[in-house]
Order: C-alpha cells, then structure tokens, then sequence
C-alpha cells in the first residue's frame, strides 16, 4: 500500500475537506486513518516522493506527517509544503516518535502547526486535527469577510477615511485618487491636508481635533457632524456632508472614522423643491376655492387665504389644530356632527367627496354651505403623509339646484311627488329590500267618479280637493312612504319598508277612510269615495313596470268588486290575510277568556342535572284544538299590539307556576320571552313589579330574555331599562345569541346575565365546523364576560358531548325534556325529586 484515498461528507452534507496522512509504517497508517476518516476526505501515502505531487493535486487542509521517512525526512517535507502556494496553508501535525523537545522545536521552526508524539493518544490525534480544521473554516470566513468589507468600501458612495490620534491617515477607501486625486497609496501616514481638498482640509481638521479632545473626556461624544462647500477640479461647485465617529486605532488609543459624502444632487433637489413650494404657494393663494392640508393625523399643517376667509380661521391660530377644530361640519336641519371628509380619505386612502346637504361652521358660529373633495398625500414611497380638502361655498348654486330639482320632481297642483320622483324611489326601495331581504308595497288610489264632480263644480273646485285630498293622505302614511299624483284624480303610494302584507292592508283601509270623509269647499260638503290596488314586492313583482302594473289591475278589481274597497293583486296574500285575521280574532278571545296556554321546558344543569329554571313558551288553539304555530300569532300580536296582554297573560301564569312548585320544594325560576313592544311601554316595569309583588314572586326568580336583533335597535335606552330591571332584580338573557349584529363593545357594557347559544348552532355541531367555532367562541365570550350559558335545542348525546367539551354545563332541548303543560311540568319536577334525590 503506497497511497489511496477514502472521502468522507460532513453532517452537512457537503463536500468535507482533505486530510492527508503521511507515514512510511502502514500499521500507523491506518490506525490515523480510523481516527480521521470522519473528519474529511482522507488521503494517505508511504512515500515520500509521493508527498508534494498529491498534496498539490489535493490541497489538503490538513497533513498528519511522520518525521522519520525514508528518502526524505519530514523536515524536509514540511519545508516543501510551506514553499508550494497549492499547500502552504495547509496545517501540519508531526506524528512521530522523537518525543524530545529539540525536535519538537525543530518542528515548529520548520512550519509545523502542533506535533504528536509516538505512541499517541487517538483521541489527542482526532481533537487537534479537529481543532486545525476549524481554524481552517474560521481563517476562511475571516478571509472572506474582509474581501466583502474590502469590497463594500471601495464601493460605497463616499469617501472613506480613518485617522489615528496624531491626524495621520491609516485607511482611504479612495483607492483611484477619484475624489481629490491622491495616488493609490499615497495617503499611508500622510496628513488631513495631503489627503483631502484644501478647501475642506481645514473644516475637517477641526471637526477631528476637536473629537479627538473631547474622547479623553468621561462621556466622549458619539460622533460628529458638518455641511461643506468646495469647488472640485472640473470647476463645479459641489456640497458634502462630513460625518466623523470615534474608532480606537492600532495602538488601541482614540482615532476617527471619517466619512464624506457628495450630497450635491440633494441640495439641488431641495433647492428645487424649495421653489416648487414657493409656486404652489402662490398658486393655492390665488384659487378661489379653499384649501386645507393636514398631516397623517388629521392635524392642520396649511390654510390658504380662501380657506381663512371662509373658516374665519387665521393660519397661525390654526396650525395643530385637529381638522374638525377649524371645519367642524354639520348636516343640514337637523344639525347632526358629520365626520370629516379628511378622516375618510385617511382611513380608506382614498379620494372622497362631501356629504350633500353639508353645512360649515366657521370660528364665529355662521353656517355655510358647502362641498368638497378630500384626497390622501402619499409620498415618494406612496405612504400617506396626510391629506387634504377642497371646498367652496355652495349656498347660491345649491338654492337653485334644489328649485330646479323641486320643480321637475313634484306635481305643480299639490306639491306631491310626480311620477319621474316616484319612479326613482320605487327603485331604490326595490334595492334597498334586495339587500336588507325585506318587502315594499305600492298602491294606487283612484277617486270614484271624481269625473262627475269636476264637470259639475268645475275645475276649480275639483283641484281644491284633489289638493285636500293629497293633504289627508299625507298626513295618514309615515314620513318615509312616498305619496305621490300621477296625474287627474289618480295617486300613488310607496310603502318602502313593510313587515307584513297585513300592514299595507291596514293602511289600504285607513287612506280610503280618510279620503271618504266629508270634504267642505267653499260652504258645499262633498262626499268622495276611492279604490285602492295594492301590489306586494317581490311577492307580486320583481320589476318597477311589472308592480306598477299589478298594481294598477289590482285597483281595476276593487273597482270592479263594487268600489270605495282595497284589492290586492295576489290571491295568495289575500288568502294569507284572511288567515291572519282569523288568527288575530282567535287570539283575543284567548285573551280576553283566559284561555291562553303556557308550556315550560326545563334548562338542565348537566353535570348535576340539576333544573332551577324553565323556560315558558306561550301556545294557542283554534276552533279545533289544533296549535298555531308560535310564529303566526306572536308576529301579529307584536304588530297589533296584543302582544302587551299576552305578555301580561304569560307572566301571571309564570308567577302562578312558581308558587305551585315552590309549595312541592321547589325553588323553580322562569325565563319569559319579551318583545320590543312590551319594553316599549311606558309602564313596563313599574306593572312587572306590580304582578310580581300582587302574587308574591321574588324578582329573582323571572329571567327576561330579549333577542339580540331587538337588543341593537336602541342599544342605549335598552342598557337604560335593562339596569332598572336588575336593579329590582330581575335576570337578563340575550337569546338567540350569535344570529344577529350585536357590537362586543355594547355587549361587554349591557346588564346581560345569560348568553343563550341558538339552536341553530347547536343542530349543527357534528356538521359544521363553522358551527362548533361559533358555538365555541359564544362560550368563550360568555365566560370572559362573566355571564351565564345556555344551549338550546340540545337533540342527541353527541351535542351534549360537544359541548360540555367547549365548556357550557347547562342545556335546553328536547334531549332532556319537551316543552310540557303546567301540570305535567309539577309532576316531572315531583318524579325527578324521587329518583334523584340527592340533586
């Protein structure tokens, strides 16, 4: 064996570095060989004729070389690879068995990098190669960062200088005399004035000097800065900034780091930037439109001259001011604060325009209107700066718009809407009841035989009661309705927003009841009947023709049904009407009889399944017993009113129920469903408290449960009633939580005791993901907030599984128990006693 090699990868998986072993005994050989073979890529050889010519060929990073080899000693070798560039930086361990220290030193002397002697250590061998190869990987990286440094500054735009304590130039980055044509090498040593422009030698000798004194000092400072000014060979004049910061030099006493830089093209910049604002000054001073700039903040950073006059702002007073300080913005007549068209912009970035109907305040309390538009201001990197608005004083301009837009859009005889107006609101209703899923009706009444009328009294008398008439029907529908003449004796009426066909009906009768009654003109009674055609959107129509049509044939029924009547255009609404009236006049006889049912069902408190509470759900019968469902009659109750008495009829029977169980031993409280309409009563808690004290009920043991839509339609008069109720010590539950659009940030201030999870979530554990994160996220919220939690519709294990799981202990549903009559509810409560008596 003469030579070989074995590669090897390091744990990175690279290519790993050579380790070349040089020993004319093979058994050593290959004892090195087993200690290294993991370090690198080993290569070996016994003679020493072979040494230099393999070596070259693999440039080792280490040699494990024998001192005693025949031909050549090792001596010799090492002599050989220091003097060949491929292998001068190669580590060399001396493994041999001349222990003495002659030729330790010998070995050192000749270039030797560590020495082993023989018999050796395995484990010394393999830690100093170790350690030389990490040399090796540490003088390579060292190498290669001083070549970047080297690299980044030749390369930066600046000149480069260090100077030590004695002002002597040690390091110029300048290395082609470019700046101030100081030769490559001929700054070495030489002084500030030999190495830099003599017009800035001075300046910066000065600025060094004094840096210099000052690091000797307890606190030097960190650096040291100044602008300068000289004229360069070309001729041109040409600006720089000199920045210096203190460095320790060689001698490890205080120098300076100097760094020059060109900022020629800068200072031209803001030069001309300098006179692009002069330019835009006298421009914005000179339009007649007012204009205000702030900053990202909203805060006032410029007003020119229009704008002054019109706020009655002076600029310097102005100046920091937020925006609405200076142009605080008022909608027209009802005087409501309108934000900012400046925060818009800087909150969307993007240009907006002013609310119509706007209104400035200036400093003096006048009001003026006004439009505008707001834009961002970005800078270069298209960050927004700030922003700013322009607007003028529309007072003249809007006067004769809305004369001109008045006059094209009402009818001259009664100041009514006309077609072109009322043909622009139906669609906007029709969209607005796309987005918000609702319904909107349209009616068309017609006068019966006005015709007879007017060619008997005249024109003159047939205009003043059309213009009676369009009075009577103004003052019948709400201000949001659209009562509109189309032309002779026929008018049309928008319902934008209704609930329910019932209520179009309702006020069908009420405009033919007011249009029927006498009308006295110029000492002569007249009687004037009318018909009215009703179209239901988008039960009838889905089209603005198509419901002015059935509207219109609607009204071609009733007339033909004998006159002086309402039609609707679809049969099925007007079946659905029949229905509902049978179902109104079967709830106030359950009223007034007190027939009305309440059923209760329990909400369980699993883990002890213990039941403190049940929910009452009221129920009514028609003629043949069968039960109504809840959503018939409770809608029409709430839109007629009875929902009042029915609360009322509810109620009494809760109290009734808690003085039954609490005579069996049980503390059972109630949980009562209550309306917006029943809240709305002037007296609702002051007659709560009545019935609770006549029947001898704590007002602890009645829950009230709202739902969340409810809760948001006045979310501060609600807080308001909902803290008395506490107060007298009432509980509150949110139901249905999670379907509506309740704030957090009202919930987390809202008197809420108990957060109800709809079963709508519920139903859909096992089903939807998006089920159990909301599920989960109402429990999360309802601990957090310290309020209590309730399931309801719990149906299988699974969903009581789920959701003791997410944390919420107490369950509503027909898992546990259907809703149940009063005196089923006893006899559950008397059974549960007796098989679970430790509950």
């Amino acid at each position: 064996m003469s030579s070989g090699a074995i590669t090897a990868r390091d744990h990175h998986g690279e290519q790993a570095e050579h380790i070349l072993i040089v020993d004319d005994d093979v058994v050593c050989v290959q004892t090195l060989h087993a200690v290294v073979k993991d370090l690198g890529t080993v290569a070996f050889t016994t003679r020493a004729t072979e040494v230099l010519s393999l070596a070259k060929r693999l440039k080792p990073s280490v040699v494990l070389l024998d001192i005693s080899m025949p031909e050549r000693d090792g001596y010799q070798l090492c002599a050989d690879l220091r003097s060949c560039p491929e292998t001068q930086d190669a580590a060399i361990i001396f493994i041999t068995s001349n222990d003495d220290v002659d030729h330790e030193l010998k070995a050192f002397e000749v270039g030797a990098s560590d020495f082993v002697p023989k018999p050796f250590n395995i484990q010394l061998v393999r830690a100093r190669v170790q350690v030389q190869l990490a040399l090796r990987r540490e003088q390579r990286r060292l190498g290669s960062a001083q070549r970047d440094l080297a690299d980044v500054i030749k390369n930066v735009p600046g000149h480069i200088t260090f100077w030590d304590s004695d002002l002597r130039c040690q390091l110029c980055s300048d290395q082609d005399g470019r700046w101030f044509g100081v030769p490559p090498g001929g700054f070495a040593g030489a002084p500030v004035r030999a190495v830099l422009a003599e017009e800035l030698a001075q300046s910066v000798q000065t600025v060094l000097e004094r840096l210099l004194q000052q690091a000797e000092s307890d606190k030097p400072p960190a650096d040291a800065s100044i602008a300068l000014t000289y004229r360069a060979t070309d001729g041109s004049k040409r600006h720089i900034h000199a920045a210096a910061v203190l460095r320790l030099d060689a001698r490890n006493s205080w120098g300076a780091l100097l760094l020059l830089t060109d900022v020629t093209a800068v200072s031209a910049a803001e030069a001309a930037l300098d006179e692009e604002r002069e330019r835009a000054q006298v421009i914005l001073s000179s339009i007649g439109d007012s204009v205000i700039a702030t900053d990202a903040l909203g805060r006032i950073t410029y007003m020119n001259p229009v704008a002054e006059t019109m706020t009655e702002w002076a600029m310097e007073d102005a100046l920091g001011q937020p925006i609405e300080s200076v142009m605080p913005l008022r909608s027209h007549g009802e005087e409501v604060t309108l934000q900012n068209p400046i925060r818009i912009a800087l909150v969307q970035q993007r240009t907006v325009g002013m609310a119509l109907d706007t209104l400035l305040v200036t400093r003096n309390g006048h009001r003026v209107p006004v439009e505008d538009s707001a834009s961002p201001i970005r800078d270069a990197e298209g960050n927004i700066v700030g922003a700013v608005i322009v607007f003028h004083d529309v007072s003249e301009t809007r006067a004769m718009a809305i004369k001109m837009t008045h006059l094209a859009q009402h009818d001259q005889l009664t100041d009514l809407p006309n077609r072109l107006l009322l043909a622009d609101r139906i669609s906007q209703a029709m969209r607005s009841a796309v987005a918000a899923h609702g319904s909107l009706a349209l009616m068309i009444l017609d006068l019966d035989h006005f015709k007879f009328v007017n060619d008997s009294h005249g024109h003159h008398i047939g205009d003043l009661i059309l213009r009676t008439v369009a009075d009577r029907l103004t003052a019948t529908f709400s201000s949001d309705a659209t009562v509109s003449r189309q032309g002779g004796d026929e008018f049309m009426i928008l319902l934008p927003e209704i609930q329910s066909p019932e209520q179009a009906r309702l006020l069908a009768q009420a405009a033919i009841d007011g249009v029927s009654s006498t009308i006295m003109i110029e000492g002569t009674d007249f009687h004037v009947g009318c018909s009215v055609g009703i179209s239901v959107y988008p039960d009838d129509a889905l089209t603005r023709e198509d419901l002015m049509r059935h509207a219109d044939s609607a009204l071609y029924r009733a007339k033909s049904d004998g006159r002086n009547r309402y039609s609707f255009h679809s049969a099925s609404i007007e079946h659905m009407l029949m229905q509902r009236s049978r179902t109104g006049k079967t709830l106030r006889a359950a009223i007034d009889n007190g027939r009305v049912e309440v059923h209760y069902q329990p909400q369980v408190e699993v883990p002890s399944l213990r039941v403190d509470t049940v929910e009452a759900l009221v129920r009514l019968r028609d003629e043949s017993g069968e039960l109504i469902a809840p959503s018939e009659f409770i809608a029409y109750a709430e839109e007629t009113g009875l929902i009042v008495a029915l609360g009322r009829a509810v109620l009494l029977d809760a109290c009734k129920q808690i003085k039954n169980a609490r005579a069996l031993g049980h503390n059972l409280h109630v949980a009562i469903n209550v309306s917006i309409v029943q809240f709305a009563q002037p007296d609702y808690l002051e007659s709560l408290c009545e019935l609770c004290a006549a029947h001898g009920v704590n007002p602890e043991c009645i829950e009230l449960e709202i739902t969340e839509g409810q809760l948001m339609r006045d979310a501060d008069n609600m807080k308001h009633l909902l803290d008395r109720l506490r107060q007298h010590g009432f509980r509150v539950a949110l139901d249905d939580f999670g379907t509506g659009y309740s704030s957090l940030a009202y919930l987390s201030q809202l008197p809420v005791d108990v957060l109800k999870i709809d079963k709508s979530f519920v139903s859909q554990l096992a089903t939807s993901h998006q089920s159990v994160s909301i599920a989960s996220a109402i429990i999360q919220l309802g601990k957090s907030l310290q309020m209590g939690l309730i399931a309801e519709g719990v149906e299988t294990q699974g969903q009581v599984d789920q959701l003791l799981g997410m944390g919420c202990n107490t369950m509503q549903g027909y898992f546990y128990s259907k809703p149940m009559a009063a005196d089923a509810l006893l006899v559950w409560l008397e059974q549960r006693k007796q098989t679970q008596p430790s509950v």
